[in-house]
Formats: structure tokens, sequence, C-alpha cells
């Protein structure tokens, strides 16, 4: 069966491997080749795999060295170039789950809706148990500058395996952005993936993201929250100097504030100096950065200071 479809699934947990691919095998439109790419994972996973019996259109590769270690994109890169020319592509987890009528929903959306160059899934939050924790809905069709004022004003949130998209536009934008340990890549990727036609979000079927302390986003340790704000920076950095989104953005000084805010959720394993070095490093753009880190510190204080009172 030919296809139009590549389902790209960059493989190293095994937790919840067997979900994630099940979902995947479950698809009720089976028009699509999935591409398992094993960043040289520890954990037997080619067994795992083994005892699912995948229909054959299902591909399993074993790399030699582990990537994903020195950089997560590099691994999704290679994973994709796995595939074999497909128009579209889909990256994927191994621990995330897909309705089994996903495939089926892009295929009709593409047909009754054609054009755009990323056609998303609407997504839920599940932990690690599979319970949900947040619904992310989206606005049928969004703008770069659309997608940047949802994400960076905190009203939803959104993952890299909510959506397929054309391999032509993921050539013209060069790839996912190389931004360490993979964080914000997705959202430099989507609004610049939207810049010529935006973004269609498909209604129906929806993708549950899991988080959990095995994944990137729950880890909140020293090291990992100075990579993770440095990431951030570079993302900031990209909004100001070549998105040319800047006047489409709201509030004012947006960019700032989220980046003040991703200081925030990390901060408590940081060094006070390394969180002033983090914040001199955008005050380039605005003064106001320092305005809003210490906002930041007295609405802490005040609450310490409430809470000392019991």
């Amino acid at each position: 069966m030919s296809s139009e479809l590549a389902i790209v699934i960059p493989i190293y947990k095994k937790e919840f491997l067997a979900e994630a691919l099940e979902s995947i095998k479950e698809q009720t439109d089976q028009r699509f080749t999935a591409y398992i790419g094993d960043d040289a994972s520890p954990h037997k996973l080619d067994e795992l795999i083994k005892g699912l019996e995948l229909p054959q259109n299902f591909r399993y590769h074993r790399f030699d060295d582990n990537l994903g270690q020195h950089s997560l994109v590099s691994q999704w890169q290679r994973c994709i170039s796995l595939t074999r020319g497909e128009e579209w592509l889909w990256l994927f987890s191994d621990d995330d789950i897909a309705d089994a009528t996903c495939v089926e929903q892009f295929y009709n959306s593409k047909k009754d809706s054609p054009g755009y160059d990323v056609y998303r899934f609407n997504t839920n939050k599940i932990s690690e148990d599979s319970s949900l924790l947040k619904e992310n809905l989206f606005p049928q069709i969004v703008s770069s500058a659309d997608f940047l004022n949802i994400k960076l004003n905190y009203l939803q949130e959104s993952y890299v395996v909510e959506s397929i998209f054309s391999r032509e536009a993921f050539e013209r934008v060069n790839g996912f952005p190389d931004l360490p340990l993979a964080w914000a890549s997705d959202d430099m990727f989507w609004a610049k993936m939207a810049s010529k036609t935006g973004i269609f979000t498909m209604a129906g079927a929806r993708v549950s993201w899991r988080y959990s302390g095995k994944n990137i986003s729950s880890r909140k340790e020293s090291d990992t929250g100075k990579i993770k704000l440095e990431a951030s920076r570079q993302f900031v950095d990209w909004i100001y100097s070549e998105s040319g989104l800047l006047p489409e953005l709201e509030p004012a000084y947006l960019p700032i504030k989220w980046y003040i805010r991703q200081l925030r959720n990390l901060r408590r394993n940081l060094s006070f100096t390394d969180q002033l070095t983090a914040v001199a490093k955008v005050s380039k753009y605005s003064k106001k950065s320092w305005l809003y880190f210490a906002k930041l510190l007295m609405n802490e204080s005040r609450v310490l200071g409430w809470l000392k009172r019991f």
C-alpha cells in the first residue's frame, strides 16, 4: 500500500513504548509507514518490539550511538532521514498516545481543507497513569503570530507530537531548530512552519501527550534548568532578531514576560547569580526584564511572608 505519510518515532525509553506503538498500530487508516529509530537504548527495545507483532508498514532501525544525549534534535533529524520521500511527516514519540482515528482524520482534513503546511490535532496532557491533566484546544486556523500569542501567554500548551507537516515546508525552514535539550525547538518550528499558510487544527481525533518524570519537560534540576533557560534565551533572540513577528505580539514585551516566567518555573534549583545572569542576557532587548524579575522576587517574598504568619 502506497502512502503519503511517514510517522517517525524516535525511541529510547521503554516504560510506555508498547502503548505508544499500539496506538499507531491500531489506526483505522493504515496509509502510512512508521519509521522507528532506536537511539542505542540500553533497554532491549528490539525484543519489546518483536513481541508487539507490528505489521509490515512498521520499520525498525537501531542506531549504533546514543545521539539524543548530545542533541535531541539531531536524533529527530536522523530518524526523519530514515523516511523514503513521503510528502507528509508526523514526528511521534515513545510515550504518547494517538487516538485510533488520527491518520483517518488527517487524510479527511487534507481533502476537505487543502493548502496548509501543518495539520495539528488538539491534545490531552496526561499523567504517568494516563489521567487527564489538561486539554489544549486551539482555534481552527492560527498564524505564526497567533501561535506565539497563545503559547507565550500560556493560554494553551503545545507539543512536538501534535502535528503532521509537509516535507516541502520542513525543508524550506531547514528542519527543527537545534536548541539545547530541544527546549522550545518545537515552538520556534511551528511558528516558522505557519509563516505561509498558517496551521490548521483538526477537530475530532486527539493526541495524548504524557507528562511524567521520564521526559525533559518534567526535569528541573540545576544543570537542566540552566540549559532550558539558555534554550529559552535563544528562542527570544530569534523572535526579536529574525522572526519579524514582534509587532503582532500582545502584550508589549511578551517574549520577555514569557522568559521571566520560564525563569520563575526553573529558579528553585538555580543560584541567585545564575538568575541574574539569565536576566542580563535578555536585558539588551528591554530593560523591563529587570522590572519583571523584581516583581517576581517581590511577589514571592509576599507569599513567603504570608506563610510565615502560620
